[in-house]
């Protein structure tokens, strides 16, 4: 059975057998984007969108520019959910094209094979359904350094210009994109093309790239430098350092991706630095490490997500199919792929399958799909009760304990004002202010979210419980949500310590 599809798949050739993988895939995520309500993150930066802004607390604007050319057509969950099957099914193909230059004396099913290890990934998968700052991050980043290598090579102008509007686009995707910058630097210096400095090309390049990030520099000098500071900060806070949180970071990332990739990925890039003068090489661990040094040296401090490395690891297959193919007579390295190519096929199958039946129910307490499920509906009750509730307190809101919650609450209860009650400021004090003294609201939280919800509680006077709202996948409850009308918020002290 293997063996007859091995021949299928070189009967299309490495090219068609790309297409054909990635129409596959597109079209299992068309299948699914409707299905399931929108995500914490896809909820924020559909939020960006309709609060249009050259920039944002967190993050650059492209996500929420991206989502504001689509809410006029529709919000609709399928709608949103566009973009990043698009951006997905592009990076794809782009990857195709720079396995190829990166190793062009290789066979070219090395790149078909960057491509299909790329598409095992279920975080990538996710990335495909959910538009977040890394879905068009990897694409801008892989064409970057794909204009990058035509400029040196092919000398043209158009190239350069290229490069230079890729890497702008990658910086208005995410702050990850300045290791872009000091990639190319150290690989231009490496392979001795410092003669490329005498021409106009790299300055356009530059100017084009910083062009393109005022709107970010604009938003930050007119903010007191809130996102440069947050991410700062937010990358390495003031903890002590402990291997325990190096070591749940990479664990979440071998899971997260998949372990072919995490493993084979690793195991590639330490046999790259032996040979890391060859071109191909070079650019790779050029592009992979720094960004798995940025993150692994401040997860000692605070745990790193799993996307935060989603650059690393896309770029980083090429470099792990290449030592694959070198290493498939293996016994073991074939054990390990199948593994991973099974482990990959099956969860990437549950998710499709729980998108696309969402109401399935699902054996265990915790149903998978959660977090996801009820905002709508909870959203409507807390507008009836916000509307009820203004007839006592005029300047009523909706409350939230944290802001993964109100990301959700305000998409679905829009345009009504939410906030959040904690010290943390962020996005959402800049849309709809801080709570004040004696502010009064409804107060939304799901039950995954009760000992926050005691402690918000606990800061108004007075908190009236109105029915709970339970959610079903089936005929089990799968998430119920909390109300409460409360009155007299009192503002926590501000930390003397706090900038």
């Amino acid at each position: 059975m293997i063996q007859a599809g091995t021949d299928r798949l070189r009967a299309l050739g490495p090219w068609r057998a790309t297409l054909l993988l990635t129409l596959v895939i597109t079209l299992l995520h068309l299948l699914a984007a409707g299905r399931v309500p929108l995500s914490a993150d896809e909820a924020h930066y559909a939020l960006y969108g309709s609060h249009f802004d050259w920039s944002y607390f967190d993050h650059p604007p492209l996500v929420g520019w991206l989502q504001a050319l689509v809410l006029p057509l529709s919000p609709a969950e399928f709608a949103l959910r566009l973009w990043p099957i698009g951006l997905s099914a592009a990076t794809a193909l782009v990857l195709f094209r720079f396995a190829r230059r990166l190793f062009p004396g290789d066979s070219e099913w090395l790149a078909f094979w960057s491509v299909a290890l790329y598409q095992s990934g279920l975080l990538f998968q996710a990335l495909g359904l959910a538009l977040l700052p890394e879905t068009p991050l990897l694409l801008f980043a892989l064409l970057a350094m794909l204009a990058l290598l035509n400029a040196l090579d092919h000398k043209q102008l158009t190239a350069w210009l290229l490069f230079g509007v890729c890497v702008g686009l990658a910086g208005l995707s995410k702050y990850t994109a300045v290791t872009l910058v000091f990639s190319a630097a150290l690989f231009v210096i490496l392979q001795r093309r410092l003669d490329v400095l005498r021409t106009p090309g790299p300055w356009l390049a530059v100017a084009l790239a910083l062009l393109l990030i005022a709107p970010v520099l604009y938003w930050n000098a007119t903010h007191d430098w809130l996102s440069f500071r947050y991410q700062i900060e937010h990358g390495y806070r003031a903890k002590d350092w402990e291997w325990t949180r190096v070591g749940i970071t990479q664990l979440a990332q071998f899971f997260a991706y998949a372990p072919g990739i995490y493993v084979f990925g690793l195991i590639a890039l330490f046999a790259g630095l032996r040979e890391w003068r060859e071109r191909g090489v070079q650019l790779s661990l050029l592009l992979v490490l720094p960004v798995l040094l940025l993150f692994t040296s401040g997860s000692g401090r605070e745990e790193s997500l799993p996307h935060w490395t989603a650059l690393a690891w896309a770029g980083s297959t090429p470099l792990a199919a290449r030592w694959l193919l070198a290493h498939w007579a293996r016994r073991p390295v074939r054990a390990l792929t199948y593994f991973s190519g099974g482990y990959s096929l099956a969860l990437i199958l549950l998710l499709h399958v729980l998108f696309l039946f969402p109401t399935l129910p699902f054996p265990g307490k915790h149903h998978p799909l959660a977090p996801l499920a009820g905002w709508p509906q909870a959203a409507e009750r807390a507008t009836q009760l916000h509307a009820e509730f203004l007839r006592e307190q005029p300047q009523a809101v909706l409350f939230v304990p944290n802001w993964s919650l109100a990301s959700r609450l305000a998409w679905y209860a829009r345009p009504l004002p939410v906030q959040v009650p904690d010290e943390r400021f962020d996005q959402f004090d800049l849309w709809f202010g801080s709570p004040a003294n004696n502010a009064a609201g409804v107060l939304v939280a799901p039950d995954s979210a009760l000992k926050a919800l005691r402690r918000v509680r606990a800061r108004f006077a007075d908190c009236k419980q109105r029915h709970p709202l339970p959610v079903y996948a089936g005929s089990t409850t799968i998430v119920t949500f909390h109300f409460y009308l409360c009155r007299g918020y009192r503002a926590p002290d501000p930390d003397p310590t706090s900038s």
